[in-house]
């Protein structure tokens, strides 16, 4: 099973376990819909493993309506979208996701990275404005604090691409090996910028 769906998998059996505890009944009679539920509820528990995308979705679907402030089913959703070439579904799933917490990182890099797909590897200015806003929340987001000056040098705004990738490399520990990356980097930002006038 595919990393992503192990993520997947452990989201809803936390989402599950939790909304079962919140509101299960064994004594009551379902509808189908509930029936479905509780039987891909038990094979979570029993075999998750086993659990088809359809299922899991599904599951997802549930945990959307017992928790409908919760960011993270609607997340996952978008990566199970994303993982299935749905990319425009995906961006209306991040974006529930963050219409429920706006602060949601992994929100702001999956509907970033969707946006930078979609554009076909371009990293446009509300790509940017994500990838920024998710490292200024989360500094070990390096990736996303790259892409931010990325679509800041892609913008033209070399100055703010070059500050932000010298602030990214200056908060790296010594022993980092990202930083022999990011050293060729800075300085090909800084050779592109514009020569000051004398």
């Amino acid at each position: 099973m595919k990393a992503l769906n192990l993520i997947i998998l452990g989201g809803c059996l936390a989402l599950g376990v939790g909304g079962y505890l919140l509101i299960g009944k064994p004594g009551m009679a379902d509808q189908p819909m509930a029936e479905r539920q509780v039987a891909l509820a038990e094979k979570v528990r029993l075999d998750p493993q086993s659990l088809t995308e359809g299922e899991m979705l599904s599951r997802l679907e549930q945990a959307v309506i017992d928790k409908p402030d919760d960011p993270q089913p609607h997340y996952f959703i978008g990566e199970m979208l994303r993982t299935q070439g749905r990319a425009e579904d995906a961006v209306r799933a991040y974006q529930s996701a963050l219409r429920r917490d706006q602060d949601f990182v992994p929100a702001l890099i999956g509907l970033a990275d969707v946006l930078t797909q979609l554009a076909e590897g371009g990293i446009g200015p509300d790509a940017t404005r994500l990838y920024a806003r998710a490292y200024q929340l989360d500094e070990t987001q390096v990736s996303a604090g790259m892409r931010a000056a990325m679509g800041a040098a892609q913008a033209g705004d070399q100055e703010k691409a070059e500050q932000a990738m010298r602030y990214i490399y200056s908060r790296l520990p010594e022993d980092d090996p990202r930083r022999e990356r990011f050293r060729p980097m800075i300085e090909a930002i800084g050779q592109e910028a514009p020569a000051e006038s004398e």
